[in-house]
């Protein structure tokens, strides 16, 4: 049996379902290090019988290297490079392939111009493969060191079948644009109510605005008619409220992906996004499925929200069938596939 040592910071539901899909697929038994999850998100996982899950917190330098060299591992996945002595464990490893996984997209700036000098010496040649989400890390990976050669895509990816089997009902004739994602100033958050109350006052749209999610900015909401504040929600609780939307918003202004915009294709929902979204890339096509608006221009963003809310429920379901289709552009099988394929 095959054996990967996965050394991640934070983790994440998606994450562990293509997790549980590579083990039970193929058979591989799985060790995972990692951080406390974040208390913003305080999701609960449940893992499969050959996945191993050990807190980074009960581990210094010594014992993380004394566990990497216990087994003879197929694969060392570092998710980032943060971790020095995540780092460490990865230049003494004998593991087969040493993958390192990130999703910082390429911006020019001179700060990551300095660091992608530093990433060329000091890091890059430590590991084999670049595992990335799509264009924009691609483009980092190379500026880093990375060949195009070595460098895999699809790094992230939603529970697509779980998603596709999401059968959306309007239950009170309200048409219902929906948000998920930390209350943060990254998330625009504060700028999209504002917007959303801008156009309810504006016109007699038969629409609404329900956010999900909890945050610092949680305590400076907008509360009125036609915005609605679900809070925090775990992951069976919110695919249930996914049942009754009609379109799906994530308007950051810092979003290396967005895994929800890849939930949200694939339940079948027409997308309006800033171009800040990673996830764009993949799962969006202007006029086809969805919206794109320049980050952190409102009064952009606000012009495609009324372009949506005028649109008619034939174009809306046409919208979100083309959704659909795209989201199978990734999915858990081949998520778990590129990860096979390179130590099989």
């Amino acid at each position: 049996m095959k054996r990967i040592l996965i050394l991640y910071r934070e983790l994440a539901g998606y994450f562990v379902e293509c997790v549980n899909n590579l083990s039970s697929k193929r058979n591989i038994t799985i060790d995972i290090i990692a951080y406390p999850v974040n208390s913003d998100a305080p999701f609960t996982f449940n893992f499969g019988p050959e996945i191993n899950v050990f807190k980074r917190n009960d581990f210094d330098l010594n014992a993380l290297l004394q566990m990497a060299s216990y087994y003879e591992y197929d694969m060392i996945f570092c998710g980032g490079w943060g971790d020095k002595d995540y780092l460490q464990v990865v230049s003494r490893s004998r593991a087969k392939v040493k993958l390192l996984g990130f999703d910082n997209q390429w911006s020019g700036s001179i700060k990551q111009r300095l660091a992608s000098m530093y990433a060329r010496s000091a890091i890059t040649p430590l590991f084999d493969v670049a595992f990335v989400p799509g264009p924009g890390q691609v483009v980092f990976a190379k500026h880093i060191g990375f060949k195009q050669t070595q460098i895999v895509t699809g790094a992230y990816c939603c529970d697509v079948n779980k998603f596709r089997a999401i059968s959306k009902s309007q239950s009170d004739g309200v048409n219902k644009l929906y948000f998920v994602g930390r209350y943060a100033p990254e998330k625009f958050i504060a700028e999209l109510t504002d917007a959303m109350a801008e156009l309810l006052d504006e016109h007699s749209y038969n629409w609404e605005l329900q956010c999900a999610g909890v945050g610092p900015l949680w305590n400076k909401r907008i509360e009125r008619n036609g915005i609605i504040h679900k809070g925090f929600m775990q992951p069976d609780e919110l695919a249930k409220w996914m049942n009754h939307g009609d379109a799906f918003i994530l308007p950051s202004t810092f979003e290396p992906w967005g895994v929800a915009v890849h939930e949200f294709a694939a339940a079948g929902y027409p997308l309006i996004l800033s171009d800040c979204v990673g996830a764009r890339h993949a799962f969006l096509e202007e006029g086809k499925n969805g919206y794109l608006f320049k980050c952190g221009n409102k009064a952009e963003m606000k012009k495609k929200m009324k372009v949506l809310f005028n649109s008619d429920s034939t174009q809306i379901k046409k919208m979100g069938d083309n959704s659909r289709e795209f989201s199978l552009r990734i999915t858990q099988q081949t998520w778990a596939d590129s990860l096979y394929d390179l130590i099989k």
